[in-house]
């Protein structure tokens, strides 16, 4: 902006300067007053008149034409200014609508959310009063539980002492039993071994070919079976699992009115199925 002042003060000056050497050595117009010819002088401030409008038209012309592409490129900016004007204000009124259309929806929204806390609201309300019995009875078995609390704990603790006493008596009981088990047997054996030992037989129910001692297997390996009882089983020339394997009813009877020991041992102890697998092994 203040350049184009300037240019215009430079214009003015140049312009009475041009004017001054035109009227003084272009016309000739005199300074002295004596000589002065007003018509020269209308004349001539005419002409300069004359030429500073068309100097001045012809510099609008130029920069007219200076300027028409800036000024054609500033037309093309603003009609693109004024579309994209038009676009955003057709966008805004959609806006707008879709606003009122949000606002709507959120006053309903707002308004079914008021009703549903009210609803809600009252039927909490209602709920609160219907527990109040069951949470008045929750904090009576609490009170209780918090007496309880400590007897319960005795309890546990006099239950941990019974079972253990318990424990211990079946422990004791287990070491009687097996002490009675073990006082048995030595029992047996000890009447067994009081009897005298018979001279190897042949006994009439086997039916079979003869071992002898140096044929015979290991019958302590039969649970039931005992040094004592393996002498007495030998006197009777019974040496080997195939022969008990091979026991009949009659057998057994024989064997145990032969031994004198427990009733139905054979058969408690399995001596037959132990034998058998005995001697299949031994295969």
């Amino acid at each position: 902006m203040k350049f184009s002042y300037a240019l215009i003060v430079g214009f003015l000056v140049w312009c009475l300067i041009a004017s001054q050497w035109y009227l003084l050595s272009v016309k000739g117009v005199p300074t002295d007053a004596s000589r002065f010819n007003s018509t020269q002088m209308t004349m001539a401030i005419a002409e300069i008149l004359t030429m500073l409008l068309v100097a001045t038209l012809i510099g609008f012309g130029i920069a007219w034409f200076l300027r028409q592409a800036s000024i054609e490129k500033s037309q093309r900016s603003q009609s693109l200014l004024l579309q994209q004007y038009n676009e955003l204000t057709q966008q805004a009124g959609s806006y707008k609508d879709q606003a009122e259309k949000a606002e709507q929806k959120l006053a309903r929204a707002q308004q079914t959310f008021k009703t549903d806390f009210q609803r809600l609201s009252s039927e909490n309300e209602k709920l609160i009063a219907s527990l109040e019995p069951e949470r008045k009875e929750i904090l009576r078995t609490r009170e209780e539980l918090q007496v309880l609390r400590p007897k319960v704990q005795l309890a546990d603790i006099e239950l941990g002492r019974i079972a253990f006493q318990m424990k211990q008596l079946e422990n004791q009981l287990a070491e009687e039993k097996e002490n009675k088990q073990k006082l048995a047997a030595e029992l047996e054996e000890a009447k067994l071994s009081k009897e005298p030992k018979r001279q190897p037989v042949e006994p009439a129910f086997l039916g079979h070919a003869k071992f002898t001692e140096k044929q015979k297997d290991n019958l302590k390996m039969i649970s039931g079976i005992g040094p004592v009882l393996e002498q007495k089983l030998n006197a009777l020339g019974i040496y080997t699992f195939r022969q008990i394997s091979e026991f009949t009813p009659q057998a057994i009877e024989h064997v145990t009115s032969s031994i004198k020991f427990f009733p139905d041992r054979i058969g408690r102890d399995n001596w037959i199925g132990q034998a058998a697998a005995l001697a299949r092994h031994r295969k």
